[in-house]
């Protein structure tokens, strides 16, 4: 339906000291006359974001580091003029240190440019730009569609698995919440789908924490300023849209990526154990039964969040190979717990599916699953 602009007027602009006062509070949507009541919890006209446009270049000091990546890593991205991202690739795959991802994750999205002399500008113009889109959103009348939309995503947050704990904070649900309704409506084709959620938060999560540089599960939110907040929400946008661009087939209409994905998965666990295939399926359990909760949110519902990073840096460094590689490690998966599978009845298979043992794997299990996959994977080449 056509937006038409609302018919009310802007406020003055603000002063000096108000804008100062204004930034010291804690990010808040208050009720008052310039709030746009008609999407609760998105900017207000009055509390418009506010890019800190002085971090617009690498956002971190190379720092010293006990293990060999770590310098190698520091050493790519300060003195390189044009970083390599194949080089950033083969070394993020294997993992990244905390103090690092942020900024690699950016690079690896295509974010923050590889050409050092372009970060400065281009940094700077994507935070604002991405302010503007927010602020247009809040400034036009949305038709009864949009409103289901944000409904379903309003509905959704407070189901997401994904850094659960860091949800309760309203503040980063409303950064979520715009996040995934700017994204959607600029994106008719795939717009939102269930499961979109717990793929965007750990963006918005590691970018907070590289303001305290600290791991994502050390964040605390309470120290976050408004205008950092701003900031990490921009390029949480920026990068998120970016990621599932990879992976647009998973979520356009009736998800035929997700259904083709489950025709491999079927077909490699035929090839790689054709016992566990004739028994899963004589108990009547489809492929999609359980590879499609997997695929749908990149498995990140299936680990703890001490794993999530670590899953994530593979994710971005794999790039386009991604949907191929999420083939692979739905097979390992599978191929871990066969010989169980094998013992299991229709009913058993479901519960142990539903509440599967990698929510209490550690760091060092996950990447020997990773590890295993990459084998798997040139195998079955």
């Amino acid at each position: 339906m056509t937006r038409a602009r609302k018919l009310a007027t802007r406020p003055g602009t603000l002063s000096a000291s108000a804008l100062a006062e204004d930034r010291e509070r804690e990010p808040e949507f208050p009720r008052n006359a310039h709030v746009v009541y008609r999407k609760e919890g998105l900017i207000s006209s009055k509390q418009r974001l506010r890019i800190d446009l002085a971090r617009n270049e690498f956002s971190f000091l190379p720092r010293r580091f006990d293990h060999a990546k770590g310098r190698r890593l520091a050493k790519l991205l300060k003195e390189s003029s044009i970083v390599n991202v194949e080089e950033l690739r083969q070394l993020i795959w294997t993992g990244c240190p905390s103090i690092l991802r942020p900024v690699c994750w950016k690079l690896l999205m295509g974010y923050i440019p590889l050409n050092a002399d372009r970060r400065k500008i281009s940094l700077g113009r994507k935070r604002i730009k991405y302010t503007h889109l927010a602020e247009k959103l809040d400034n036009d009348i949305l038709g009864s569609d949009d409103l289901v939309l944000l409904h379903q995503i309003q509905i959704d947050l407070p189901r997401t698995v994904v850094y659960r704990e860091f949800l309760e904070h309203a503040e980063i649900r409303l950064a979520v919440q715009r996040v995934l309704f700017t994204r959607a409506l600029r994106n008719p084709t795939s717009s939102y789908v269930q499961g979109m959620n717990e793929l965007m938060v750990p963006f918005l999560i590691a970018f907070l924490a590289e303001f305290q540089a600290v791991p994502p599960l050390e964040l605390d939110v309470s120290e976050i300023t408004t205008s950092q907040f701003h900031v990490a929400e921009a390029d949480s946008y920026w990068c998120f849209c970016k990621f599932l661009g990879v992976m647009q087939n998973h979520y356009t209409f009736g998800q035929p990526g997700i259904q083709e994905s489950c025709f491999k998965v079927k077909e490699l666990l035929k090839r790689a154990d054709s016992e566990l295939y004739e028994h899963l399926t004589n108990e009547g359990v489809d492929v999609l039964h359980f590879a499609f909760r997997w695929l749908n949110c990149l498995f990140l519902r299936e680990f703890p969040a001490k794993c999530i990073p670590r899953l994530m840096d593979t994710y971005l460094a794999e790039g386009d190979d991604l949907p191929h590689f999420i083939e692979h490690f739905c097979l390992v998966i599978l191929l871990k717990w066969s010989a169980q599978f094998k013992e299991m009845t229709f009913q058993s298979i479901v519960s142990f599916i539903q509440n599967p043992p990698t929510k209490r794997w550690t760091v060092s299990e996950l990447e020997i699953a990773l590890s295993e996959t990459h084998r798997l994977r040139t195998t079955f080449l």
